[in-house]
């Protein structure tokens, strides 16, 4: 087994192999049959820190990323133009992180903007697994 990439800010506990680009995650999505979660924030917000230290390794969540998504990190002052047009289909947004969940050949599937509940976010990740 190939050793996990690390997010490129923050410790998630090795819990996620994370990319930085959407192209080569869309294409991993499909062929392991996963959605793509995506995370787009950048190194000096606690709210993005947050999410990926504290909520994407928590015990109830970490293993539904694990066996439905395929993860990337997007930094918010650099993001690809494919990883925009996805945040922009979140209307409002206006608070960072944004999370953003598309299937493998890349439509948008739903996300959110600003601090993230454990709670709904691990709903709304089991609703996407079983549609």
């Amino acid at each position: 087994m190939t050793e996990k990439r690390p997010h490129p800010h923050f410790d998630d506990k090795g819990t996620l192999d994370w990319h930085v680009e959407l192209a080569p995650a869309l294409s991993q999505a499909a062929t392991e049959r996963k959605l793509v979660f995506i995370e787009v924030g950048r190194e000096a917000c606690s709210q993005c820190r947050t999410l990926v230290q504290g909520v994407v390794p928590h015990p109830e969540i970490a293993p539904l990323l694990q066996r439905g998504f395929v993860a990337v990190a997007s930094d918010c002052d650099d993001a690809e133009d494919s990883v925009i047009e996805l945040a922009q289909e979140l209307g409002d947004a206006n608070m960072l992180p944004f999370v953003l969940f598309c299937d493998a050949q890349g439509k948008f599937l739903g996300g959110s903007s600003g601090p993230v509940n454990p709670i709904s976010f691990r709903r709304r990740m089991e609703e996407l697994l079983e549609a």
